[in-house]
């Protein structure tokens, strides 16, 4: 099972790095940039990122504890546009901050994981079943997404 979740830490640590890479040296002009995503831009974008990755780790943790995941009468999009709008006054340090953050609590939940818990599976918000190990790739999975957009919006 080590083996499980070295593979899942090294790919969160892996999209990690892409997305700081691809934002390191974005001021406030780039962070306006428009993207492909929702009429988002860059700085929308570390916004989504920041509260996905949390609503994966409740997702995470629904799992661990046998509990239902679904909310009745969820709208995916309409999560995800509030959850940025409430990041919209944020400064672009603000959003990296939350981002490591957030990743730190990621990690702390990878290591809480069990031998037996890494099949234990449930509903996603997203709309598909899920496992906890399948939850933490997707965290991998849309950071390297949305980063393929930052660094098209960047460039």
């Amino acid at each position: 099972m080590d083996q499980r979740r070295e593979k899942l830490r090294q790919r969160l640590n892996d999209s990690r790095r892409e997305l700081l890479a691809a934002v390191e040296d974005m001021g406030p002009a780039e962070a306006a940039a428009p993207t492909a995503s929702a009429g988002w831009a860059v700085r929308d974008l570390l916004a989504h990122l920041a509260g996905a990755e949390l609503g994966h780790q409740q997702v995470i943790r629904a799992l661990l504890a046998g509990q239902r995941a679904q909310v009745d009468g969820f709208d995916l999009d309409a999560f995800n546009a509030a959850d940025v709008a409430l990041r919209r006054d944020a400064n672009l340090a603000a959003l990296l901050t939350e981002l490591a953050s957030n990743r730190a609590g990621t990690l702390a939940l990878l290591n809480a994981v069990g031998p037996d818990d890494w099949d234990r599976a449930g509903y996603h918000p997203g709309g598909f079943d899920a496992t906890v190990e399948g939850t933490f790739r997707i965290i991998a999975i849309h950071e390297k997404r949305h980063v393929k957009e930052i660094r098209a919006a960047l460039t």
